[in-house]
């Protein structure tokens, strides 16, 4: 019976989605004019509702600074998800070409498969990203559909209040739109733009998990592969082979052996280098993004976290709880993978050192410490140079967001 082999794309269904969603195709292939008018509509529209929401911002600061902090959440959303959007279209070319060199090292044989753990690591992988797109798609829909459902209900349905008509989000707009057809217009552009912000932080946030996810898992194969390279395998030499090399270079069979363990060597050290290249790849591909991400998610847990300190209704503080979970969700699934990574990587050293290599050829334990020292230095995401990301970046994080926490919550006492 034939085995299920599973495909390269497998990894990349759910972010391939999102990425279409937002007119972005990852294998940079020409998706005609209707692609590009989805991307160019979309940006368009994010970014004029966020200038909006800034605009308002500004305005209202003086006169209402809770209801000022809370339209600063959802620009610095917006924001986050128009940057991902950009570097989406901006480094398509760089993404190609990354997921196109992944691809090529990625294990196609059943037996490969197994010796890598793929289906485990896929496993887990969908159901992180399943979780982490359906935990944005439930917080985003809400809030789209908060002032509808509001007012049909408390309004339309029950009639124990008027609810006046209000948008999804707060924003500046010059004229009366409550009482007339743009209204509605407005309502939908701007569900839009937050699908759109959405969708584009999802895109970029899931390709880091996919990738990531297969980087650990060469890693973890690099270490298992070196670890049980010398257990029982170096007494069994191919009589085959030593007679052939033993006829033709009139070698020992100890040194048939060395010459195979040096061939191996080179070979597992190509496949490590190989790995390392691929990880300042995905870095110069996503860095930008993941600097803004952080910086920008400080103020937003800040800011969200001073709206949950002032008196508001429960179902409001539904949404506040949501906001800030997803944020923290996001915040944490990119540490926790850099994290992994880091782990995944620097066990390599130990790999080494777990080996049989006390009875190995010199030249071959030289070889040994350069790996070693080599590995020490492990692979890690990084937010371009200034942010190594790792469980230790989300302690950083909620560190800055509680002092922006405390500074707003004394000038607003003041």
């Amino acid at each position: 019976m034939c085995e299920n082999i599973e495909s390269f794309e497998a990894f990349l269904r759910i972010p391939s989605f999102f990425y279409r969603s937002v007119g972005v195709d990852l294998w940079n292939t020409n998706g005609g004019s209707i692609q590009r008018f989805i991307f160019y509509f979309g940006f368009l529209n994010v970014n004029l509702w966020l200038l909006s929401e800034l605009i308002f911002a500004i305005i209202t600061v003086s006169e209402n600074f809770i209801q000022a902090t809370m339209t600063l959440s959802y620009a610095g959303f917006v924001l986050v998800g128009s940057i991902k959007m950009y570097f989406m279209w901006r480094k398509k070319t760089e993404m190609t070409q990354f997921l196109k060199l992944m691809d090529e090292i990625f294990p196609r044989t059943a037996e490969q498969q197994k010796m890598m753990n793929l289906r485990r690591h896929l496993r887990q992988s969908t159901i992180v990203m399943s979780g982490f797109a359906l935990i944005f798609m439930i917080l985003i829909w809400t809030y789209n559909l908060y002032p509808f459902m509001q007012r049909q209900i408390y309004d339309c349905w029950l009639d124990t209040r008027s609810i006046n008509k209000t948008l999804p989000y707060e924003s500046y707009i010059p004229w009366n739109w409550h009482n007339h057809w743009s209204f509605y217009l407005y309502y939908v552009l701007q569900s839009i733009a937050g699908y759109h912000s959405a969708a584009g932080q999802i895109a970029s946030d899931l390709v880091l998990c996919a990738m990531a996810t297969q980087m650990i898992m060469h890693y973890e194969y690099v270490s298992h592969k070196i670890r049980s390279r010398y257990r029982g395998e170096r007494k069994c030499v191919d009589s085959k082979s030593v007679s052939c090399l033993n006829a033709l270079n009139h070698w020992t069979e100890e040194q048939v052996a060395t010459h195979k363990d040096m061939r191996w060597l080179c070979e597992t050290i190509a496949y490590h280098s190989n790995l390392l290249s691929l990880s300042d790849v995905m870095n110069d591909v996503l860095g930008v993004p993941l600097l803004v991400n952080f910086m920008t998610s400080s103020f937003v847990i800040c800011f969200v976290g001073f709206q949950m300190t002032m008196d508001a209704e429960p179902d409001y503080m539904v949404k506040l709880f949501l906001f800030l979970f997803s944020s923290l969700a996001q915040i944490y699934l990119i540490c926790h993978y850099g994290q992994l990574l880091i782990d995944a990587s620097i066990n390599v050293a130990a790999a080494v050192y777990d080996q049989d290599w006390f009875d190995l050829n010199v030249r071959y334990q030289h070889m040994l410490v350069l790996v070693v020292a080599r590995a020490q230095k492990p692979a890690m995401l990084k937010a371009t140079n200034f942010v190594r990301i790792s469980r230790g970046t989300l302690t950083d994080i909620m560190q800055i967001s509680y002092k922006f926490f405390t500074l707003i919550r004394t000038m607003y006492s003041d």
